[in-house]
């Protein structure tokens, strides 16, 4: 794994989720996001990009055929429908279509940052970076998550000892199946307030909010962040410039304008920032010298 600063990376995630908001043209959010994948392949990362693909499909899937349904502007009618009961005419149109593929490609892309972003960089360090800054809402936060997925373990368990003891929970009556559940939700109640007790006496005891807060390792900035913070300012200038300049942007209403020679330019220095990404993260799996020297 390659590690780097989780500034940076917060940094790096933050420009490219905001060039897939700002930006409406296509083959924009397309680089964005061959990027990423690539990124996150070379990472190693294959079963997550799977999986994520096929859950992100399902929405961007939904988006593309909601949408030419319920906005109907656009004046490339592509087809007309006969006058329906309480909808009317349905009328959908080449415009309607483009821009609901490409919301469905922006949402595809800010999925994958994200997990692009999980795969660069360490959690306990991400969680170390926010709690020394602003440690209660850090601490607030992490118990919060991690209360969730104790009490499901706490229902699997009391629910396993309650069928041993003869409790059925495939009651077909819905009043007899509230009352062999209601037991479990007393239980939890008191493992939760025992926890929370328990929890408050280990912060209480490690002098939590008493001082200072030490921590026993540092997250420092290594030659990769430098590089990386380098790549960060060139991208955040081509996207400050594209938008004085008025370049990366398609208009899909009344009618769909095509794609600009300029554009698709400008698209190559973004796409060579991006490539010398890519090349950083193949030396370092490639090389273990080039990982270990910056």
């Amino acid at each position: 794994m390659i590690k780097i600063h989780p500034f940076t990376m917060i940094a790096f995630s933050s420009i490219l989720f905001f060039m897939t908001l700002i930006y409406t043209h296509p083959l924009y959010s397309l680089s964005i996001l061959v990027f990423i994948i690539v990124g996150t392949l070379l990472l190693g990362k294959g079963k997550e990009v799977k999986t994520t693909m096929k859950y992100g499909m399902y929405a961007a899937i939904s988006i593309m055929i909601i949408n030419p349904l319920v906005y109907q502007g656009g004046r490339t009618i592509l087809f007309k429908s006969p006058r329906l009961f309480l909808i009317g005419k349905l009328k959908i149109t080449l415009e309607a279509l483009a821009y609901g593929g490409n919301m469905a490609l922006k949402l595809l892309c800010i999925v994958f940052i994200f997990l692009f972003y999980a795969a660069m960089t360490d959690r306990d360090e991400t969680f170390s970076l926010f709690s020394k800054y602003a440690h209660k809402l850090t601490l607030t936060l992490s118990m919060t998550i991690n209360i969730i997925h104790r009490l499901k373990l706490e229902i699997l368990r009391v629910k396993d000892v309650m069928i041993l003891r003869g409790v059925n929970f495939k009651e077909k009556n819905l009043i007899k199946r509230m009352k062999a559940y209601y037991p479990i939700l007393k239980v939890i109640f008191i493992a939760s307030l025992e926890g929370s007790l328990d929890r408050a006496e280990s912060l209480y005891s490690r002098g939590y909010g008493k001082g200072i807060r030490t921590s026993y390792s540092q997250i420092k900035m290594r030659r990769i962040d430098y590089f990386m913070n380098g790549i960060n300012l060139t991208l955040l200038f081509l996207l400050v410039y594209s938008i004085y300049s008025n370049v990366g942007f398609v208009k899909f209403y009344p009618t769909f304008q095509g794609f600009d020679l300029t554009d698709i330019k400008f698209l190559i220095y973004i796409d060579i920032a991006l490539f010398v990404v890519i090349l950083l993260i193949r030396g370092c799996k490639k090389w273990k010298f080039l990982k270990y020297r910056i």
